[in-house]
């Protein structure tokens, strides 16, 4: 008995301690900027950020085009309105937000080259926050371009570290089961389209994929995997390579972008083409195929040349399964949703380049056009949209169950 009762306090003093280590674990709070600002001119420019508790930062050059790099840990941005952090000088553009597991960044696209005066992070003199100020000051291509090359010397590396994809998964086929990839678009640092009212693409095609992904698991043999399982950065390259590394069945992108013409609207389905079918699919593919800016990558040069060894590459067999998929994609959606006037349509869209993947880019609807901004955010469109895409993927693989 005296055994017996040992070993009970010996299992309840574990668990306590288990208790207490998740409620610790869980209550760690991510450091939170709560405010800052860009102040000063095109000769000189400063800008600051403030955090609630320390964190490391570490700032890059990087060119074509030329931008700031600042990779934190991760980070809770909580700026407000009233603190947003309005582009001027040097800087013409800012974005923020996660990269990757642990780690976020801050990408400052810049007017003009720049050279850094002073980077700091100190505490700030209330003794409860912390302080990163960035001075920069106007230079010329041929310095800003040195400063690169000692860069590059110091750390091996023009600070494109980002991570582009720390889920490695090798897949072995299964007879009977196919592969699908749901590729939400966007993602962390990169929101996307924003709406008139505030709804972000990253948002509404990540709820969309997660309810398309629950319905496909239960409608047949079908393993359905995302790009993305949360709210991060996730590179074009790595979209694309993992559908490769699953051998997918079949990779379908979801976005929900914007345009000029605030009066279009509707769903659209896109395939692969080297030449756009029009000038709106254009713009989408050259404004998509260029998000690695914001997270603050090099986006590898494509020259005509490259962009159709690429396309050529695409099996014959591969290209005619993607515009299979798209016609049965808009008959079973065009009884449910609305679609957009000629809703077919195919541009050069780098996520869809995987020579040996049937793929096809799905566009919700426009955020720049205010019904469509409200309806995709609707559950009852949103049930209505997945359902018509389930059916679709089922009558794809139909003869081959």
């Amino acid at each position: 008995m005296r055994l017996i009762h040992t070993i009970s306090i010996i299992i309840t003093t574990f668990l306590v301690f288990a208790g207490s280590f998740q409620v610790q674990a869980q209550t760690t709070k991510l450091p939170v900027a709560f405010s800052g600002n860009i102040a000063g001119d095109t000769a000189s420019t400063r800008f600051f950020l403030d955090f609630d508790q320390n964190l490391s930062v570490k700032t890059f050059y990087m060119d074509k085009p030329n931008r700031l790099i600042i990779d934190l840990d991760e980070a809770v941005f909580n700026l407000g309105e009233e603190n947003k952090l309005e582009p001027r000088g040097l800087i013409s553009a800012v974005q923020y937000g996660r990269i990757s597991k642990g780690r976020s960044r801050i990408v400052l696209s810049l007017a003009a080259p720049v050279e850094i005066i002073k980077a700091s992070l100190k505490k700030r003199l209330d003794e409860e926050s912390f302080r990163f100020l960035l001075d920069l000051d106007s230079t010329d291509e041929e310095t800003f371009a040195n400063l690169l090359q000692q860069q590059q010397l110091t750390l091996g590396s023009s600070g494109n570290i980002a991570a582009k994809g720390d889920r490695v998964i090798q897949k072995k086929k299964q007879e009977g089961r196919f592969t699908i990839v749901l590729d939400p678009g966007h993602g962390g640092i990169d929101g996307g389209a924003v709406g008139r009212n505030g709804a972000q693409e990253k948002n509404i095609v990540f709820e969309f994929a997660k309810v398309v992904k629950e319905k496909l698991e239960k409608a047949g043999p079908f393993d359905v995997l995302m790009t993305r399982d949360e709210d991060k950065f996730v590179s074009l390259r790595e979209r694309l390579d993992f559908g490769r590394r699953l051998k997918a069945d079949l990779f379908i992108s979801i976005h929900a972008d914007s345009l000029k013409q605030r009066f279009v609207r509707g769903s659209t389905i896109y395939t692969l083409s080297k030449k756009a079918s029009d000038k709106l699919s254009e713009r989408l593919a050259e404004s998509e195929n260029s998000v690695d800016l914001v997270g603050g990558l090099a986006v590898e040069e494509e020259v005509e040349a490259v962009v159709d060894i690429l396309v050529d590459l695409t099996t014959s067999e591969t290209k005619r399964f993607s515009r299979r998929f798209s016609s049965i994609l808009v008959k079973n959606l065009g009884s449910e949703i609305k679609l957009i006037k000629n809703p077919q349509r195919s541009a050069a869209f780098g996520v869809l380049k995987a020579p040996e993947v049937p793929s096809v880019l799905i566009e919700l609807g426009y955020l720049s056009n205010q019904e469509d901004e409200k309806l995709l955010q609707s559950d009852e469109w949103r049930g209505k949209a997945s359902e018509a895409l389930v059916r679709s993927v089922y009558e794809f693989f139909k003869s081959r169950l």
